[in-house]
């Protein structure tokens, strides 16, 4: 057993128990910070880069509740995982602030060790912050660059309501009867351009990292109104099922932008003809929203290739469409999954926490 004297020590923990700590810390990455704790919940150890980045004493921090240093929902998290599981969790993005002001990314690692018959927790936890910063850049990068191919997909969607309205303009012009009737098409026709503006000003716009609870259907029924009036998607069909309950809490547009990456990827698969199938519903904890085409199926051998930096099937592709998904589903705490069969075509399944409400 380690007694309180060796454990609250710092000079002389590494002398209690060297071996195992040490193996663990150099197999891992010797530029984390790692935080060690007992089951009466009291840290250890911790390394002196903790004091580097949050400006505490590594003598404040030894003895103290290690529930202080994570956010809440994460320590819910780590609690709740080790209740029932006894293997590794990894944890992406946990977001963490220093007494002035700077905050943080880690990507952590947390798992169990057995040190002198003893049970501790010992938790990794590695900086992405600046990793973090580069692909916000990127993904702000990316998200122009879509809003621009949906811009000039909508060109002749946005003409066609002008021409007409500029058509019963001069009906009305002309003192022709049924004029209420003129009024109420161009008000239609008026609702659907700023339905469509809103939506392209949203993805034109920045991204900010307010979240909010949203439906998922209505963020699925304004990617669908989007996608119904790009041009090159005129002969793609959606089968729809979609459970209206659900709720997560996200960055919308963020969502939005997932949703037409998988969707605009699905089209292309099928050469932009076809049927794309949209469901979703609860599983466990998790909103599962599935996204599947009837294309031709990636090879197994490229499958794993999808989601790397800059891979690409097609001509004009930029290969980051998949990385910034999976990056944003990672800041919301998501995951993506691809499913592929040849001649069957291509399932993407998005996952996302579950909102419950209050």
């Amino acid at each position: 057993m380690i007694s309180n004297s060796d454990v609250y020590d710092q000079s002389t923990y590494t002398t209690t128990f060297p071996t195992e700590v040490m193996n663990w810390y150099y197999n891992n990455d010797k530029d984390s910070i790692i935080v060690i704790w007992n089951n009466e919940n009291e840290v250890v150890y911790v390394s002196q880069l903790f004091e580097d980045f949050f400006q505490i004493t590594v003598e404040n921090i030894l003895g103290k509740d290690w529930t202080a240093l994570l956010p809440k929902e994460q320590v819910e998290r780590i609690n709740k995982h080790f209740r029932s599981d006894s293997t590794k969790l990894k944890i992406p993005n946990i977001t963490i602030s220093s007494k002035n002001g700077e905050t943080y990314s880690f990507n952590a690692i947390i798992d169990r060790i057995i040190i002198e018959d003893e049970e501790l927790i010992i938790c990794q936890l590695r900086d992405t912050t600046y990793l973090n910063e580069l692909k916000q850049v990127l993904l702000d990068s990316e998200k122009l660059v879509l809003a621009g191919q949906l811009s000039a997909g909508l060109v002749h969607e946005i003409r066609n309501p002008l021409t007409s309205l500029k058509g019963f303009l001069q009906l009305v012009q002309a003192g022709v009867q049924q004029k209420e009737e003129y009024y109420k098409v161009m008000i239609g026709e008026i609702e659907k351009l700023e339905k469509i503006t809103s939506e392209l000003l949203h993805m034109a716009k920045p991204f900010k990292s307010q979240k909010k609870i949203e439906y998922v259907h209505q963020m699925i029924d304004d990617v669908l109104f989007l996608m119904d009036n790009q041009t090159d998607m005129k002969n793609v069909d959606f089968i729809i099922d979609l459970d209206n309950s659900l709720m997560t809490h996200c960055n919308a547009s963020q969502i939005k932008q997932v949703l037409i990456n998988l969707i605009k990827n699905g089209a292309e698969a099928m050469k932009n003809s076809g049927t794309i199938f949209i469901t979703s519903r609860l599983v466990d904890d998790f909103i599962e929203i599935s996204i599947k085409d009837e294309g031709q199926g990636v090879p197994e051998e490229l499958l794993q290739e999808l989601q790397n930096p800059f891979f690409t099937t097609k001509e004009e592709g930029t290969g980051l469409g998949l990385v910034i998904s999976e990056h944003i589903l990672d800041i919301h705490q998501g995951t993506l999954k691809v499913c592929s069969e040849k001649d069957k075509g291509t399932t993407f399944t998005v996952l996302l926490p579950a909102y419950y409400g209050q």
